[in-house]
């Protein structure tokens, strides 16, 4: 298969290395920046390009990966007929490539992508088409990435998105103010690793309401009362605690939480 890939960011430089890997062949790497195209290109023998009119339809697929917020000028620059386009935005509808072909949809790798990535395993890969066939020929191209493929419309890509920001960026968040809490504090934060790992792996086995513990999901209030005054000094992390127990208490009736723990005085 000849690919040309517009974008030379993160997405485009993961999936275009798989693509060489799997044996395709990258002809043409787009970006608005030159330099930035003869980067990439020059990784997977391909030719840098900054002009899309050179985007000519010789290619079998075009792989759009850009920011979300250059999707709309670059679709409306394309021009390509029936070949295969796909974009790999998350939360952009498919309809935003209506224009450049008619045969087009997306391909979207559930994953924080970094430029040293070899591969993109483990992860799932959702995808959607303009139609029952080209559907089927983006779980095709899905499977060069990943054996882990849904299937989303726009309605219901969009609220995986936000799934994906929650369960994934938000609890990242949660990571990196315990780490900054462990710095400040003289702690290791390695040690809690195996907390962590257990509790994803457990996923697997239960669900997370079967999985939930500690002193919010008990009804502890002497032990929340603890922990807030550990946090005194870290007036951001307290705020997210209180907010967590508070929707873990919520989630819990039956276990007669207080509503809202108190701060110490």
């Amino acid at each position: 298969m000849q690919v040309t890939i517009i974008g030379s960011g993160n997405v485009a430089t993961v999936l275009g290395r798989v693509l060489v890997n799997k044996g395709n062949k990258v002809d043409k790497v787009y970006s608005r920046d030159l330099h930035h195209a003869e980067i990439l290109a020059n990784e997977l023998g391909a030719e840098a390009i900054n002009d899309l009119q050179e985007a000519d339809g010789s290619a079998d697929l075009y792989l759009v990966a850009v920011t979300d917020d250059a999707l709309a000028e670059i679709a409306a620059r394309l021009s390509l007929k029936n070949k295969l386009v796909v974009h790999t935005a998350g939360s952009v509808s498919k309809e935003i490539l209506k224009n450049a072909s008619n045969n087009y949809g997306v391909l979207w790798p559930m994953k924080m992508i970094r430029k040293q990535m070899t591969t993109l395993e483990p992860v799932s890969i959702v995808v959607d088409g303009s139609s029952a066939e080209t559907i089927i020929q983006i779980e095709n191209l899905a499977r060069l990435f990943s054996p882990n493929i849904s299937r989303a419309d726009d309605a219901q890509r969009a609220k995986m998105h936000m799934l994906a920001a929650l369960t994934s960026n938000f609890a990242n968040h949660l990571y990196q103010l315990a780490s900054d809490y462990c710095a400040a504090e003289g702690i290791d934060f390695s040690v809690f690793y195996p907390i962590i790992e257990e509790t994803a792996l457990g996923l697997h086995q239960a669900a997370p309401s079967n999985l939930q513990a500690g002193p919010a999901f008990r009804g502890d209030r002497q032990t929340i009362q603890k922990h807030l005054a550990l946090l005194q000094a870290y007036p951001q992390i307290s705020r997210v605690y209180e907010m967590m127990s508070k929707s873990i208490a919520e989630s819990f009736p039956e276990k007669k939480h207080a509503s809202t723990p108190e701060k110490p005085r």
